[in-house]
């Protein structure tokens, strides 16, 4: 029997983005705002919202809160976006709450992600969570997910993505991040730029700490570093996650973590903050799929993290050649970051996502791409003709190729 998803309910409505809060609080309403009973901590950013909520969320597990996790989007099932204690909601389960709150949705006409976002809250209500941990779609202001108060918000940083909806300046794009901020509540900025701080100040953010100011790192490695913020100083935390954007990540997780234990007077023991970041786990990011032949895959979706992508990959693997396997959505700066994947490849082989928004052959040819495959298994068959002890395997671009990939691997890899 086919499992019932949200999705199929929107069909090729599902990524339909509709600005303002007025539809979701409606429709919280009709549930009696769970949403406003239960703590939380929103996050918001252009780079490294999920692993830094998957840090947060392993910090506040570790320490025993009963904790919700919520996300998008889904890499190989949609019930990842919903999650307690780092468990996908049961397929049972979420089939009852999307027969339960459709006639709400479809009441208020919500879109997908609105919908997705008033089941997360009825959900995180319903199993008494201590603390949810929301990231939030798209942009900060009219996101849906900021219907809530959060007790910490947080910014990862700022670049250049969905510059048709937030806008084609740094300093417009943060103006929508800054958005989840509340005068009364701190916040925990992951990167020192003047666009973020300009507006904290424009808000009136009162309570607000900042890496490289406030908070430092001292990396002694790649997935290595000390940490210090006031008073406290943690050496030698050790990531599983790999890549130096992972130190800055789980550095702001571990400040908004500590903001919120302070504020809520709960202790901090050292030994459970090391456990907690060493044992978290983020699908898809700088994950090695094989060892021989090396096959690494991220979900660097944006001309900055295939920057920071390429960068970690020679850092970490000098002296190899890269063979990249990329696809691109065709709302993206692709020109850009066709740039990036070809400046740093030995090889490159575009293919194709099953989604509309994807791009096609004839695309990836007007941008001067001629090695296309159309699907992900052919494409890497081909490129691995190319590996040898010297050279690597990269499969990037986007967050739905890499979801496609993690989701036939194992069938492929046998």
């Amino acid at each position: 029997m086919r499992k019932l998803n949200l999705f199929d309910f929107f069909q090729k409505k599902v990524f339909n983005i509709e600005p303002g809060l007025e539809r979701i609080k409606a429709a919280l309403e009709d549930l009696d705002n769970p949403h406003n009973k239960f703590k939380s901590i929103l996050i918001a950013g252009t780079n490294g919202k999920g692993s830094t909520a998957a840090y947060l969320e392993s910090l506040f597990r570790h320490t025993g809160f009963k904790t919700g996790l919520f996300t998008s989007p889904h890499l190989v099932e949609e019930n990842e976006r919903w999650q307690i204690n780092r468990k996908n909601i049961p397929q049972d389960i979420l089939e009852r709450y999307i027969n339960q709150l459709l006639p709400v949705i479809q009441k208020h006409n919500l879109t997908y992600f609105e919908a997705c976002t008033l089941i997360a809250f009825k959900y995180f209500y319903d199993e008494k969570v201590d603390i949810a941990v929301v990231e939030v779609g798209l942009g900060g202001r009219w996101d849906s997910t900021n219907v809530l108060y959060p007790d910490v918000s947080v910014i990862t940083n700022v670049s250049f993505d969905h510059m048709n909806l937030l806008g084609d300046t740094l300093d417009k794009i943060a103006f929508e991040k800054t958005g989840i901020t509340r005068p009364d509540r701190p916040a925990v900025i992951g990167r020192n730029q003047a666009e973020i701080l300009n507006w904290l100040k424009k808000r009136e953010i009162k309570e607000y700490y900042v890496k490289d100011i406030d908070f430092k790192t001292y990396e002694k490695s790649h997935n290595i570093f000390d940490y210090q913020f006031k008073d406290l100083k943690i050496d030698n935390i050790q990531l599983s996650m790999i890549g130096k954007r992972q130190i800055e990540n789980a550095a702001t997780s571990l400040t908004s973590y500590i903001v919120f234990c302070e504020k809520n007077n709960i202790s901090i023991d050292l030994q459970t903050v090391k456990k907690a970041l060493f044992n978290t786990f983020w699908l898809g990011r700088m994950q090695i799929l094989s060892q021989k032949p090396l096959i690494v895959i991220d979900g660097s979706h944006n001309e900055e993290g295939l920057t920071k992508s390429f960068e970690e990959l020679k850092d970490i693997f000098k002296n190899k050649k890269i063979i990249t396997v990329y696809s691109f959505l065709k709302d993206k700066d692709t020109q850009k970051m066709f740039k990036i994947i070809k400046n740093n490849s030995f090889k490159t082989i575009a293919t194709k996502i099953n989604i509309s928004r994807g791009m096609d052959k004839e695309d990836f040819y007007n941008l001067g791409e001629e090695n296309f495959i159309e699907n992900w298994q052919d494409a890497i068959n081909e490129a691995k003709k190319y590996l040898d002890e010297d050279s690597l395997l990269f499969i990037t671009g986007s967050l739905y190729l890499v979801g496609e990939v993690l989701n036939g691997w194992s069938a492929f890899n046998k």
